[in-house]
């Protein structure tokens, strides 16, 4: 039974999924219609260029959505289970050195300078097994700390939970899915393929229909290894969940979408003669700061290291300080 004012996990989800599909054929039908002379894409808009480009492209563009949902939803289970400022870098971390370096390999002309881009990758590895390690060590401190609790016969009960096998199996195993959709959407947008728009539209049908199929996986199969519920009552549900969270979901998809567009659109310039010059190694790996942002509120807004030693917390900004030299390298890469 749903407690007032809260949506369980799996159809909040769906929400998101179908407001992503729904914002980006909003973008497309708008800023994706437009032509003006300081369009890198010059004339090419969605319904005019998107949809007559060779079938291969709306191929690629659909498994980069597939896998990349199936990549969100490792990353999302994890968090659920680590903590957004601890799973984060591990499944992002992994996913912005992997997607980068392949993306590269594509198209070695995706960025202006390899050197920097690859000293950025290289600091970003090191951010993520300090990540792991500092979770190893937060992990022991907490296990100190937890008192066991008893059960109605006295006996002493722990709380039901993943292995830590299991939960590091989940946040770096998602963050190598995640690396390979970005390779797999600049095949979908390069030699005459699909504008950023046209892309993320195939991109978010992708995701609008996998999750379909994946939500009642993991709702009958939960990665986290526990018992799975029937499929029927959890989306029974869906019609009695209030309608704030609704919004709140549909929220989600929408501000994600367009952060994502404005990263594809982001990819794309002009040099000093006026040609499309694409930037995808680059920009991909500049968005990823997303790690900063998602470790700033677990330790603000969450709290998730309240209690922890000086050491931890010292480790915390490591690993903070390591994602934004990253960044800085990768930016000046472009």
């Amino acid at each position: 039974m749903l407690s007032e004012g809260k949506m369980k996990f799996e159809l909040f989800y769906l929400d998101w999924s179908i407001a992503c599909f729904l914002t980006a054929l909003l973008g497309a039908f708008t800023l994706g219609s437009i032509t003006t002379t300081s369009n890198s894409y010059g004339d090419i808009t969605f319904l005019g260029s998107d949809l007559g480009v060779a079938a291969e492209k709306y191929f690629y563009a659909f498994a980069a959505g597939t896998i990349f949902n199936i990549a969100n939803l490792c990353l999302c289970k994890g968090i659920a289970m680590l903590g957004l400022a601890l799973a984060f870098p591990l499944c992002i971390g992994t996913c912005m050195v992997l997607g980068t370096i392949l993306t590269y390999a594509l198209d070695p002309t995706s960025t202006n300078n390899p050197t920097l881009l690859f000293t950025g990758l290289a600091i970003a590895f090191v951010a993520v097994v300090t990540a792991a390690f500092m979770h190893s060590v937060k992990d022991k401190e907490m296990a100190a700390k937890e008192p066991l609790t008893a059960d109605v016969e006295g006996g002493e009960a722990t709380k039901e939970d993943a292995t830590m096998t299991r939960k590091l199996v989940i946040c770096i195993g998602g963050g190598i899915l995640m690396g390979l959709w970005n390779p797999l959407v600049a095949l979908a947008e390069r030699d005459d393929g699909l504008s950023p728009y046209g892309e993320f539209v195939i991109f978010a049908l992708a995701i609008a229909l996998s999750s379909f199929v994946l939500i009642p996986l993991i709702i009958a199969v939960p990665l986290e290894g526990f018992k799975g519920q029937a499929v029927g009552p959890v989306f029974a549900a869906w019609s009695k969940t209030p309608f704030i969270c609704h919004i709140y979901a549909l929220l989600g998809g929408l501000v994600w979408s367009i952060g994502t567009l404005a990263n594809a659109t982001a990819g794309v310039s002009e040099d000093a003669k006026g040609n499309t010059v694409m930037n995808p190694a680059t920009s991909y790996a500049i968005g990823q700061c997303a790690n900063v942002a998602a470790i700033f509120w677990g330790l603000v807004l969450w709290g998730e290291f309240n209690g922890t030693s000086a050491k931890v917390k010292g480790l915390v900004a490591v690993v903070v300080g390591l994602y934004v030299l990253a960044i800085v390298f990768c930016t000046l890469a472009n």
